[in-house]
């Protein structure tokens, strides 16, 4: 119920309630209710970032669970995307290797963290940051998902720069007509696929993209090319959608992108994040 609150009918008051009911039963929060919580304190109005340092202090705290990369994707994109601080967001990021918090953990590992701050510096940040940021996670050996790549080709077009946006886009592979793209997901092995292969969604984005520079023939191409997937109806028509809004003065453009949501911290146990 509080994922039901947080994402399909948004209210921090109901999800806050689940959750004290959650504990009064007695029953311990798990990584994954941590996240729900950290999100709910900064993508639900109105925004308390101390709460959710705070949180974020009680799951540092909790010697049974581990600081997962959804927990730092969210504290990045609390700070950069929800309050706008690109500097704080770099810096939780650049401190999460040293952090207590990772417990034995290998966070920077896990593409997630990687799409919160590329996404951060696509949005909020200069085409050169987010540059930057894509070379240290090719030089960290990170393996890419179509969600990183997602991000990438929205940043290169929110800035205009469409021919690097279909490099991405075209780096990109299709699985077989039928099945789902490997590699985008955790899973317990890693498949020898280097692979990126594209999910529904960046096929949307890249549509976003060429629309958002007044480029509706080129997608149309890409729709096209998504017709030949053979997605669900549903799916094809939700990018269908997009071309029949711009052509309806709708705009189509890139919308925000905001892949991850995020968290805040300051405190972790009396010991400011910044001291590490």
């Amino acid at each position: 119920m509080m994922q039901f609150y947080l994402q399909t009918r948004p209210n921090r008051e109901r999800v806050l309630h689940y959750y004290t009911s959650l504990r009064e039963s007695g029953v311990q929060p798990s990584a994954h209710t941590y996240k729900l919580l950290l999100d709910a304190y900064h993508t639900l109005p109105p925004i308390d970032l101390t709460q959710m340092e705070r949180t974020f202090a009680e799951l540092v705290a909790d010697n049974t669970l581990k600081v997962q990369g959804t927990h730092w994707a969210s504290l990045i994109t609390a700070y950069g995307i929800s309050a706008g601080d690109v500097n704080k967001a770099l810096e939780v990021f650049d401190l999460i290797p040293t952090h207590p918090g990772n417990k034995g953990g290998k966070p920077l590992e896990e593409p997630v963290v990687w799409e919160a701050i590329l996404n951060v510096l696509a949005t909020k940040g200069s085409i050169q940051q987010m540059e930057d940021m894509r070379s240290r996670m090719d030089e960290s050996g990170a393996r890419p998902t179509a969600y990183v790549y997602n991000v990438l080709i929205s940043g290169y077009a929110r800035h205009g720069q469409m021919t690097t946006s279909r490099e991405v886009f075209e780096s990109m592979s299709d699985t077989y007509t039928g099945m789902s793209a490997p590699n985008n997901h955790p899973s317990s092995h890693r498949s020898i696929d280097s692979n990126v292969y594209r999910e529904p969604s960046t096929y949307e984005v890249m549509i976003r993209a060429e629309l958002s520079n007044k480029n509706p023939e080129k997608a149309e191409e890409v729709l096209r090319r998504m017709e030949e997937r053979g997605y669900p109806a549903a799916v094809f028509f939700k990018a269908r959608s997009l071309l029949d809004g711009a052509g309806q003065g709708g705009g189509g453009g890139m919308g925000g992108y905001y892949p991850v949501p995020v968290l805040g911290l300051e405190q972790a146990q009396g010991q400011t994040f910044a001291q590490g």
